[in-house]
């Protein structure tokens, strides 16, 4: 069985937004609702699929902005997972004021997690790494089932994370890529939180920022 892993491009900047569930046991998780979404939810139930968890890769605002609005509007109970150390960013509004505009992510979420736990969605298992650098609290999730691993804003398609911003390490961030991402097998796909998805060993050969 194959693990079901579909993107929804949301929001004034263009936010991956990814549905992943498994098939068999029609459970799903939310990874980085970035906007509230009426068309996100409508597939989730059209498909009739189990929202039971949303996980966050970093806590700035155009990744969190839909993580209350998923927890009210979904019928059941959603867990929601995000590192400890991205906790002060939640808490500082997603870093939206340094952008000019006040923004409320609401209660923080309940679930923190720390590098090596494991998730699940059905049937598939996922590797919490923690990969900071973009910002202290960001993780990739890593499915080896799948060959997957989604990776937020730490690294794009010939392309990596901002570092000039609050929090943010430029050497943190190429360490994470060269020891947590270029270390997976190299048919790994790199599902980031902006633009196409590519594979460890495209960006291992080509990236020019590393």
């Amino acid at each position: 069985m194959t693990l079901t892993i579909e993107t929804f491009i949301l929001g004034a900047i263009d936010n991956n937004i990814y549905l992943v569930s498994d098939p068999k046991t029609k459970e799903a998780v939310l990874i980085d609702p970035a906007i509230p979404s009426g068309k996100v939810l409508d597939h989730i139930r059209e498909m009739d699929l189990h929202l039971t968890q949303i996980w966050i890769t970093h806590a700035h605002f155009d990744h969190i902005g839909g993580v209350r609005w998923f927890v009210d509007k979904n019928e059941n109970p959603i867990q929601v997972f995000m590192h400890q150390q991205a906790l002060p960013l939640w808490e500082n509004a997603g870093g939206a004021r340094d952008f000019g505009f006040d923004f409320e992510p609401g209660p923080a979420p309940d679930h923190m997690i720390q590098e090596n736990e494991t998730l699940s969605v059905g049937a598939f298992t996922f590797n919490v790494l923690h990969t900071p650098g973009h910002t202290p609290g960001h993780v990739t999730y890593y499915c080896e089932q799948a060959k997957a691993a989604f990776c937020g804003d730490l690294i794009f398609y010939h392309g990596v994370g901002r570092t000039d911003l609050a929090g943010s390490d430029p050497d943190a961030l190429t360490k994470s890529i060269t020891e947590k991402i270029f270390t997976l097998p190299g048919g790994t796909k790199l599902y980031p939180g902006h633009g196409k998805a590519t594979t460890v060993a495209e960006e291992t050969q080509n990236n020019p920022f590393i």
